[in-house]
């Protein structure tokens, strides 16, 4: 990222990880970021996109892309126990933005269960992780100089260590009780969220 591209972290194209039915999946452009946080507010001493981890205020994420849409919901084949809510974050008219407004269900960083501003201070939900991916480049560079990002090395990684680009791993689990809605007709009806 700072040596071939002046540190500028680039989107890139979603791939077919969870639902393979997702209406992001190849068609819109991305990064991923974990938002949840352990017990006591800090990032996780672990990965699972690798050993180097690029954080990034929520505040300037949110300043860039303000737009927030609810893209998908899912538990991984390798571990049922786990769920996974995807929320794309745009800017404002942007062609994402285009996109997603027409395709998915746009959420309120006021009235949320995911990710939401409780008395200006913005949460995350622990019942689920939550995947933002952030549909700009960014400009880590300038984000680490104005001191609203910063990159450490050497974090332990879990799990692939990089995103699945549709492999097995990254596939959303066939017939969950939760997260299956396509499933059997049986459980068809209203869900709760956590």
């Amino acid at each position: 990222m700072f040596a071939q591209r002046g540190g500028i972290m680039e989107i890139y194209l979603k791939d077919a990880s969870g639902d393979s039915r997702s209406p992001i999946n190849g068609e819109i452009f991305g990064l991923f970021f974990c938002a949840n946080v352990n017990r006591f507010g800090q990032p996780f001493s672990y990965s699972p996109f690798g050993d180097t981890r690029v954080l990034v205020r929520v505040e300037e994420i949110l300043r860039l892309t303000p737009s927030m849409y609810f893209a998908d919901f899912y538990c991984m084949q390798n571990n049922k126990d786990v769920h996974h809510v995807t929320i794309v974050l745009t800017k404002t008219g942007s062609s994402a933005d285009e996109f997603c407004r027409k395709r998915l269900h746009r959420l309120e960083l006021s009235s949320n269960p995911f990710l939401y501003n409780d008395d200006g201070q913005i949460w995350v939900t622990s019942a689920v992780f939550v995947d933002v991916f952030v549909t700009v480049d960014l400009n880590v560079k300038n984000m680490i100089r104005r001191g609203v990002a910063e990159i450490e090395y050497g974090v332990e990684t879990r799990g692939l260590g990089k995103t699945s680009q549709g492999g097995e791993k990254g596939v959303k689990t066939n017939n969950c009780e939760y997260c299956d809605i396509f499933g059997s007709i049986a459980i068809a009806g209203s869900y709760d969220v956590f």
